[in-house]
Formats: C-alpha cells, structure tokens, sequence
C-alpha cells in the first residue's frame, strides 16, 4: 500500500469524508422535507461517537465519526488543513501508517470527548449552571477535527524546518 501515490490516498480520504458529508445532507433535508427520519436516524446511530452509542455496543462510531461532518464549515476548513499537510506526512511515513495515524488520531479524540463528557463536565456543569449546553438532538461528537490534529501534530513535529505557506494579502 505505501506504493500508492499520495494523492489518490490523500484525495480518497478527502473523498469520503465528503461523501459522507453528503449523505448527512440528504438525511437532514429527507426529514425536513418528508418527514422522515429513517436516514437521520441511521446517521446519528453509525456516525456519531458518544456515550449512549458505547453503551449500545457500536463501537465503530468511534473510528466512523471521524470521517463524518454536519456542517460544510466545519468540513471545508477540516479538509483544507488536511489537503495542506496530508502530502507531506503520507511522503514522510507512507500511506499505510498515514491511515493509522488517521484513525488511531480519531479513535483516541473519539475516546477523549466521550471520556470529558461523562466526567469532566458534570463537575464543570456544577460550579456553573449555565455553561456546557449543548443540543439534546445531537449528542455526541463527529468530525475529522482529531484526526486532523494528529496529522498536523505529526507534520509540525516531522516537518519543523519546512516552509508550509505564504499569504500576501496585498
């Protein structure tokens, strides 16, 4: 696998975390439209990491999370650090260790929320009674954004020396 050129591995994450993304529309506009909740349903059980989805045994959420966004900000800006660094850390260490990295980096950011949410917050939550409301609708994590900091996390540490950008604004 790490014979595979950067690009089609970078641009096939890319790709579905996009996919995904698209799917999340469909079943967002599908219940508002029709009424019906059968594709909102399906996301959030399978793509949404969160206490209530470890209890029911779908672990996958954990690693499936990851590759899903809600929001096309959230997925935009996700997309473009990860198209900015991802070449160069998949040439550093390889595709197939470019994925680990992908995945263990979700996995653990997946763990990490689930972990603040069941412990950390309730102490937060009890010194302020206003902060930390969330959407009862949406309760849970998703997004590339651990994922991400992995990856960047890597390329500052592995790429210290090298120029990344030059922004002129006039």
């Amino acid at each position: 696998m790490n014979n595979v050129e950067p690009n089609k591995v970078l641009w096939t994450v890319i790709g579905t975390n996009v996919g995904v993304f698209l799917v999340w529309q469909y079943a967002i506009n599908s219940y508002k439209q029709f009424g019906d909740i059968r594709w909102l349903n399906f996301m959030s059980n399978n793509f949404i990491s969160s206490q209530k989805s470890m209890e029911n045994g779908r672990y996958h959420t954990l690693l499936t999370s990851s590759i899903s966004h809600y929001s096309l900000q959230h997925l935009g800006i996700n997309m473009l650090v990860l198209h900015s660094m991802g070449r160069g850390v998949i040439e550093a260490i390889g595709a197939s260790r470019f994925l680990l990295l992908y995945a263990g980096a979700g996995l653990a950011s997946s763990l990490i929320s689930i972990g603040f949410k069941k412990y950390i917050r309730p102490m937060l939550s009890k010194h302020d009674k206003h902060s930390y409301r969330r959407n009862p609708i949406v309760e849970g994590s998703l997004g590339a954004s651990g994922s991400i900091m992995g990856i960047t996390t890597f390329f500052a540490c592995a790429c210290k020396y090298l120029y990344v950008i030059d922004i002129h604004i006039f």
